[in-house]
């Protein structure tokens, strides 16, 4: 869910105890703490999504801003990547109910082959040209059959995103 074009800034994370931790290889603890490191870089750009297509090497990079690239083979359409992919279930669960949320998904594959190649967040470093963030490969048992196989991390160059007071809003109950 965090890899998918949020519709509003990232406001609360909870229930972490009843899931995995958001990052390979760490504790929920770790994880979370991880996550705030890349906030604390660019707090106006996380999660934040871009896709970038690679038309030579027929790839498409989904980019969420200090969590995760998800790489695809071939030409995925924008629609479909801006959608959640369904790695949850319903909190409750049972016969009687339905798996409705308020917002779009689309299918988890299964079969590994069919997923994108995933690379979690690792650092950031910035300075008054940009930010570069970095990405290491997490290997799930992904089947690519092109370069992305070797590929080990992705570095991404940003530039910091200062949003104005006409850009930001806030909800009120």
């Amino acid at each position: 869910m965090l890899a998918a074009h949020p519709l509003s800034p990232l406001l609360s994370l909870h229930h972490l105890e009843a899931m995995e931790p958001i990052f390979p290889d760490m504790d929920s603890l770790q994880a979370l703490k991880h996550l705030v490191a890349a906030a604390n870089v660019d707090p106006a750009r996380i999660l934040q999504q871009t896709v970038c297509y690679d038309q030579s090497n027929s790839l498409t990079f989904s980019v969420s801003w200090g969590f995760a690239i998800q790489v695809y083979q071939g030409n995925e359409l924008l629609p479909d990547l801006l959608s959640v992919q369904r790695t949850f279930v319903p909190w409750r669960r049972g016969s009687k109910v339905n798996a409705n949320f308020m917002f779009n998904t689309r299918d988890y594959h299964r079969d590994p082959c069919k997923r994108p190649s995933v690379f979690f967040f690792k650092s950031a470093t910035s300075d008054k040209r940009g930010i570069w963030s970095s990405y290491s490969r997490h290997d799930d048992g992904n089947c690519f059959e092109s370069d992305v196989r070797q590929l080990e991390q992705i570095i991404v160059f940003s530039r910091k995103l200062q949003l104005n007071n006409d850009q930001v809003f806030l909800s009120q109950s």
